[in-house]
């Protein structure tokens, strides 16, 4: 069977980080970034004092782009999401062995419109572990790193190459997300139920497993895909005969939509019947 080219459709349904962090981190003290582009660029959401937010900013982990990262500068930069990480989460390691042996998938990379990446900080639970006399609080993680994060709601499209039934290998990943949603959940009751939690927490909380509930309950014809950085091992992976809610685990948050970062949905994939299309990229 020949590759076939289709075009899609990728919303964010929440915030998306990707960012080659482990040697791309853009630092205050080496001149790579302004006080005043932290101030300009940082999202205020949940702040209560903006300025006092970005003033303690030491570390900026950017977006995928092209060229190079330093210095600091959204306004030039080529941003993307990589081929390679929607492939990935297309094709996950150990859930679609079957797929992946018979069939060939290239992904290309989608470019970013510099206007919908935004500077943010993380928020996450923290201090989960049980028996603590102090509840747990969502607040802000490591105030001095700001990630570059393409913001919620956006719409792109996208093209792939694929050799085999296309519907089949998105229901696979499809399942997949679900499985790790759901052990999220599993997760997030112990939370809830079993540790002391702060009352604007526990509202948070609550939203967040009917929110994640909804994805899991929506029978629309679609493929939700977990993208990107800064999900917890309760989102990294399937485990099986574990209950996964005592199992540690980060919870990241995106607080204005109440979703784990990095939930995203492939819609409307179609297929081109241009003949001459070529793969370009891994």
């Amino acid at each position: 069977m020949s590759l076939q080219r289709y075009q899609y459709r990728l919303k964010t349904l929440s915030k998306l980080a990707m960012s080659p962090r482990d040697h791309e981190g853009l630092y205050l003290a080496a001149k790579e970034f302004k006080r005043e582009d932290v101030i300009k660029h940082l999202s205020s959401e949940g702040a209560s004092d903006e300025s006092d937010k970005a003033n303690k900013v030491n570390i900026i982990y950017p977006f995928y782009q092209y060229g190079a990262y330093s210095p600091y500068n959204p306004i030039k930069a080529e941003y993307y999401i990589p081929g390679s990480s929607l492939k990935g989460a297309l094709l996950p390691k150990g859930v679609n062995d079957t797929v992946k042996r018979s069939s060939r998938l290239m992904v290309d990379d989608i470019p970013v419109k510099g206007m919908d990446v935004r500077l943010n900080q993380l928020n996450k639970l923290q201090n989960m572990s049980e028996g603590r006399a102090e509840p747990i609080v969502l607040k802000e993680f490591f105030p001095n790193v700001a990630v570059e994060m393409l913001e919620a709601e956006c719409d792109y499209t996208g093209e792939l190459f694929y050799e085999g039934d296309l519907h089949t290998m998105l229901q696979a990943a499809q399942q997949q997300t679900m499985c790790k949603l759901a052990q999220f959940i599993d997760k997030l009751g112990v939370v809830s139920d079993e540790i002391l939690v702060d009352e604007n927490t526990k509202q948070h909380v609550d939203q967040l497993k009917k929110n994640i509930q909804s994805l899991i309950d929506d029978d629309r014809d679609r493929c939700i895909l977990l993208l990107g950085g800064y999900k917890g091992l309760a989102l990294s992976g399937e485990f099986k005969n574990v209950k996964f809610g005592k199992v540690d685990s980060a919870v990241y948050v995106d607080i204005k939509k109440d979703l784990p970062y990095g939930v995203v949905e492939i819609v409307d994939c179609q297929e081109w019947s241009d003949p001459s299309a070529n793969p370009k990229l891994t």
